[in-house]
């Protein structure tokens, strides 16, 4: 089988070991290994419901439920174990030649994997705050102090009512603080949510992913419109308002009130 390494650029915009690397670092959370880890019929499932709202998604969802399929096939029990299957290019190339599935169809079901199923580890916490207030700004240098420093961080540690209570006594911070980022912090989780977005939902009232998943989409845009002429912005097409209410429905609920 003849394959194109330059071509994972082209498609996932990271080379081959790069976009690898990045994804078994967010695979190697716990939360994440406990929420996002689907058997390919699960997979199947999830990708109807994540972009089934709209039929500009038809065509990418059906490509992509035939290539989970073929995976069910070639016996892949998970995310996890596919990774396994392909983590260095001499061990792509062996799973490909025995599964019996191209390279490019891999390539673009690792890019949908990575892009729209597991959330991205970009963040830095304090890009969730507001940089002039000291006292929020000394919280995340605390955060810092326990290594905690991304979205995904603070998603591991305080998801839970215990998990927060324990950090707020250890860093000795403000346990509605830590729920505050928390929210933010999975907010980010929702696919392609950019640091901007999750200032904007809050500031209009939806600071949670349960708030976005209960409101119709309707409203949200009625409830968006209102906030973005109070600050002189105008609603443009840059956020799928239907498409946050559908994601934040799909994505896994892992933030204990």
């Amino acid at each position: 089988m003849e394959i194109d390494w330059d071509s994972v650029k082209k498609i996932a915009l990271w080379h081959y070991e790069d976009l690898i690397e990045k994804m078994l670092k967010t695979l190697s959370y716990s939360f994440i290994q406990e929420h996002y880890n689907h058997n390919m019929q699960e997979a199947n499932n999830y990708i109807r419901k994540l972009l089934g709202y709209d039929k500009k998604y038809e065509e990418f969802v059906e490509k992509l439920v035939r290539i989970f399929k073929s995976l069910e096939n070639a016996k892949i029990k998970n995310y996890p174990d596919l990774m396994e299957k392909v983590e260095t290019r001499e061990k792509c190339e062996n799973f490909l030649e025995s599964a019996k599935i191209s390279f490019k169809d891999l390539i673009s079901l690792l890019n949908y994997v990575f892009r729209w199923v597991l959330p991205f580890r970009t963040v830095y916490l304090k890009q969730l705050i507001d940089p002039e207030n000291e006292s929020h700004m000394a919280y995340i240098k605390k955060l810092k102090e326990h290594d905690i420093k991304f979205n995904l961080d603070i998603l591991e540690c305080c998801r839970t009512r215990r998990g927060r209570a324990k950090l707020s006594e250890t860093a000795k911070i403000p346990e509605d603080f830590i729920l505050d980022l928390v929210n933010r912090a999975d907010l980010t989780r929702l696919p392609y949510m950019s640091k901007k977005t999750v200032e904007h939902l809050c500031n209009a009232g939806y600071d949670s992913v349960g708030k976005l998943a209960k409101v119709e989409a309707g409203k949200l845009r009625e409830d968006m419109k209102s906030y973005f002429n109070k600050v002189s912005i105008r609603l443009g097409s840059f956020i799928d308002l239907p498409g946050l209410v559908e994601w934040a429905r799909t994505v896994p609920k892992i933030v204990e009130k």
